[in-house]
């Protein structure tokens, strides 16, 4: 069920909707043109030209799909450069009208794909707003300044590092959520390589949704507007996902546009990141995933804190079979359900760490934590011999990360404070390991 808040804002996104509505491992140097009133016009030849029917294709020259992972309920496609798009010729073919093999984000139960149909255009831009410096990489809506360092995908997990110019190392790691099997969850890492701080770092991510069984006209939902990493968002299916591009702003400041559409539309968000140093990282987590309602999806959202987010749902009147080659009757009911299908996209901002305990290990629970009275370094003693030293413990979204207490050296500093009894951890000195990049809060 809805939350009170979220209907209420559905009557004014839907007045916003009528308001805004129209709104390889080289290196790639270029920057590729993503106009879209072009990309609009080579959707719709498409459509033309494709038949419900499945297109027939080339037989399969291999039965491997480098870079298609899956958890069994959710399947993406992760290009080398970390966006989701990989053709598939001996794929499953997605259900609904115009089925394609090819794999970015889909929901395997009913196997709808929501982001390889027409223009695949989901993507990611990193950029420093200050120096005037990024790089993006998308599959048909434009790349530019990106190398990809390394690339390794198993049939779970898929992991990209590129080089955003001489600025930016920029790592993907995509691997199932714990939590929850509706969602992959996408761990971020920005490396600033230059020589000078980046003021103003940004991260922009952005998907064309097309559900099924009304592909090129869905509803679309964002949510989490106010939070004070969000700097813009729009619904424009083949937006540059270039952060220092001109990008399409819907009116606001308001914490949700709820059911927007239906329309070709899709989901773009722009994000502030602070300021970056030399030599240091800046980590955070998204998301991205399906389910088979929209209850189902905002619980999976709500399980791992993504309180910015996109849903991506079909125009459907709940009759006729929605998974069948032909398109069934429009309607409001998928919006509003969020049947048959939900796609999403979460992000968690990065976590400071504001506090720190110093314990034992937590792989070890015969460990004893002993206090040093006098002032001297705590002890951890096992089976009351073994001295094992302390570590400095932070929780990370749930996620218990610990490092070993100790000097770190200049520019990073102590770990823990050892002072009569119980010793103290330096959560200042935490947050320095965090941003090195050899370490990792995540």
């Amino acid at each position: 069920m809805r939350s009170p808040s979220m209907s209420s804002l559905r009557r004014q996104s839907l007045l916003c909707a009528a308001l805004i509505s129209g709104a390889g491992l080289a290196a790639i140097p270029e920057r590729q043109p993503s106009d879209s009133a072009t990309l609009q016009r080579k959707e719709a030849a498409r459509r033309v030209s494709e038949t419900p029917l499945a297109v027939a294709r080339p037989p399969p020259t291999t039965n491997l799909c480098p870079g298609v992972i899956g958890n069994g309920t959710v399947q993406l496609g992760v290009a080398p450069q970390g966006h989701l798009y990989v053709p598939c010729a001996t794929g499953t073919t997605s259900s609904g009208p115009y089925g394609s093999t090819d794999v970015g984000l889909r929901y395997v139960p009913t196997q709808m794909e929501a982001a390889t149909l027409g223009i695949p255009c989901e993507g990611w831009g990193v950029a420093s707003a200050d120096l005037g410096i990024s790089g993006f990489t998308s599959a048909s809506c434009g790349q530019g300044n990106v190398t990809v360092e390394s690339y390794s995908a198993s049939t779970t997990t898929a992991l990209s590092v590129v080089r955003v110019g001489n600025t930016f190392r920029v790592t993907h790691r995509y691997t199932p959520s714990s939590a929850t099997p509706l969602l992959y969850q996408v761990d971020v890492t920005i490396e600033n390589l230059g020589a000078v701080t980046v003021n103003d770092l940004r991260y922009t991510r952005g998907i064309d949704y097309d559900v099924a069984p009304n592909p090129f006209s869905e509803y679309v939902t964002l949510a989490g507007l106010l939070a004070p990493s969000v700097v813009g968002v729009n619904t424009s299916p083949f937006a540059s996902v270039d952060p220092l591009a001109p990008h399409p702003v819907l009116p606001g400041p308001v914490s949700a546009y709820v059911d927007l559409g239906p329309s070709d539309q899709g989901a773009h968000f722009d994000f502030r990141l602070g300021a970056l140093a030399p030599g240091r990282t800046r980590s955070f987590r998204t998301y991205y995933g399906a389910a088979a309602s929209e209850p189902a999806a905002l619980n999976a959202l709500s399980t791992v804190g993504a309180s910015t987010y996109s849903l991506g749902q079909a125009s459907w009147d709940g009759t006729g079979n929605p998974l069948a080659t032909t398109p069934a009757p429009a309607g409001t009911f998928g919006a509003l359900s969020g049947q048959p299908t939900t796609f999403m996209y979460g992000f968690s901002p990065p976590t400071p760490v504001t506090s720190c305990t110093v314990e034992c290990r937590i792989n070890n629970p015969n460990e004893v934590y002993t206090v040093d009275m006098l002032g001297n370094q705590d002890i951890c003693f096992t089976n009351g011999t073994s001295q094992i030293v302390t570590v400095a413990v932070f929780y990370n979204q749930g996620q218990r990360i610990e490092y070993n207490c100790g000097d770190y050296g200049p520019g990073i500093g102590n770990l823990c404070d050892f002072v009569p009894g119980q010793d103290t951890c330096n959560a200042a000195v935490f947050e320095n390991i965090c941003s090195l990049p050899y370490y990792s809060c995540q």
